[in-house]
């Protein structure tokens, strides 16, 4: 990829980020990545391209970072703990790509051709957690629960978690939770993940 198609993909990730889709425009993206309009649609064609491709890119990241767990082979416990605290730590250095996919979630219902293409990455990146949690059931380290649902509620507290503690200054107002530095939010989130785990499998020593 060049250099001026990651400016561009960088830049629209800031500015989506903090104003939203609808309110940034190509040019607006165009002038912040010193590049013209017609640049920008020459990489992309689109400003709903555009979203596809940073969203691609995201899923992309994420996907070969749990490859790169998985190919060392270890037990499946310590696997999942593992795919758990790499989401955590990217999601934590990468978190806007993360808060768009969530605000713009009903703007992607309106763009089937969109939606499509990234829950079919997004299956294969929720795919990799469900595996490895099969495994792990297989091999009797999980008690009887809905793994489907287990790696829908692990992902889903990690989002929610990251949104909340960047969107709201002071933390979580709906919670009571205050906000204290980036690295201890994250520790804490990874602890709480980490204890649920425990609590699934028969032997918490992984």
């Amino acid at each position: 990829m060049s250099d001026k198609k990651i400016a561009i993909l960088d830049t629209a990730e800031d500015l989506i980020a903090v104003n939203g889709y609808r309110s940034t425009t190509t040019r607006m993206i165009a002038e912040e990545a010193g590049v013209n309009v017609a640049m920008l649609s020459y990489y992309f064609g689109s400003k709903e391209q555009l979203l596809k491709a940073l969203l691609d890119r995201h899923t992309a990241n994420v996907k070969r970072l749990l490859e790169q767990i998985t190919s060392k082979k270890e037990h499946p416990v310590t696997t999942f703990r593992k795919f758990l605290f790499a989401f955590v730590d990217y999601s934590f250095e990468n978190p806007k790509p993360v808060i768009i996919a969530i605000r713009e979630i009903g703007l992607l219902n309106q763009r089937p051709e969109i939606l499509k293409d990234l829950q079919k990455t997004m299956l294969e990146v929720h795919g990799m957690f469900i595996n490895v949690l099969a495994r792990a059931k297989k091999n009797g380290y999980l008690r009887n629960i809905d793994i489907e649902l287990c790696v829908l509620t692990f992902s889903s507290t990690v989002e929610s978690y990251l949104v909340n503690m960047f969107m709201f200054e002071k933390g979580f107002p709906f919670l009571g939770i205050e906000k204290t530095t980036v690295d201890a939010m994250r520790e804490r989130l990874k602890n709480h993940l980490s204890t649920l785990l425990d609590q699934m499998t028969k032997d918490s020593a992984f």
